[in-house]
């Protein structure tokens, strides 16, 4: 920047007397200074850019009185200050885009979500079955029993499969009276039918009977 404004202010002193009207020169700083505030450095480096427009300002003045020597200093003087000035701004503009990228960066990955390991859950134990109980075997109920060695009329009634009750034993008598003389006598290899249509009531009157005969007591 330097070496650029050095190389106008001599080609402008090549070209213009030092006695004439400083248009030229004039022209150049008023653009620079120009270029200085439009590139922020009016903000980013206000006392260069100040000091450049003070010394732009006082040339004019001087210009204006016909002053043209010490108007040409001061415009020699803008141009140095407004070189400065747009070099420091050109700095922290670019330090300020560097941190704005940072900040940019840091933001997106503070955003960016973390994530969390996942922890597989066992999948719980089948619950053991219950363990059912044995059904216990149904009792088929005869319709007709063959006797065995050592029954008798009470020992059949009190069987499971015919009534489980030793006091209807007369049931069976009555059934079978064409087979049982005393009831007190009953032989092996007999068949007897086992009556299944008796009411409520015509059981009770057996056991009544059974418990009147006391013939198995």
């Amino acid at each position: 920047m330097y070496q650029r404004i050095i190389l106008l202010m001599a080609g402008v002193f090549l070209v213009a007397g030092c006695a004439s009207l400083p248009q030229v020169e004039l022209d150049i700083a008023r653009s620079e200074v120009a270029k200085a505030y439009a590139g922020g450095a009016k903000v980013l480096a206000p006392v260069e850019y100040a000091a450049a427009a003070n010394a732009l300002h006082e040339a004019e003045l001087l210009i204006h009185r016909n002053e043209y020597r010490q108007a040409r200093t001061r415009l020699n003087q803008a141009l140095l200050h407004v070189a400065k000035a747009s070099e420091l701004a050109h700095k922290k503009a670019a330090e300020l885009e560097s941190r704005r990228k940072a900040a940019a960066r840091k933001k997106v990955v503070e955003k960016k979500p973390v994530k969390k390991s996942v922890v597989k859950k066992k999948p719980p134990k089948p619950k053991p079955k219950p363990k059912q109980k044995p059904s216990k075997p149904q009792i088929v109920l005869l319709d007709e029993v063959t006797i065995t060695a050592g029954e008798t009329l009470s020992s059949l009634a009190a069987r499971k499969d015919i009534y489980a009750d030793p006091l209807l034993w007369p049931l069976i008598y009555k059934a079978n009276r064409d087979q049982i003389k005393d009831p007190q006598k009953i032989f092996k290899g007999q068949v007897f039918t086992i009556p299944r249509d008796k009411s409520a009531q015509e059981q009770e009157a057996a056991r009544k009977e059974a418990r009147e005969s006391k013939l198995f007591q």
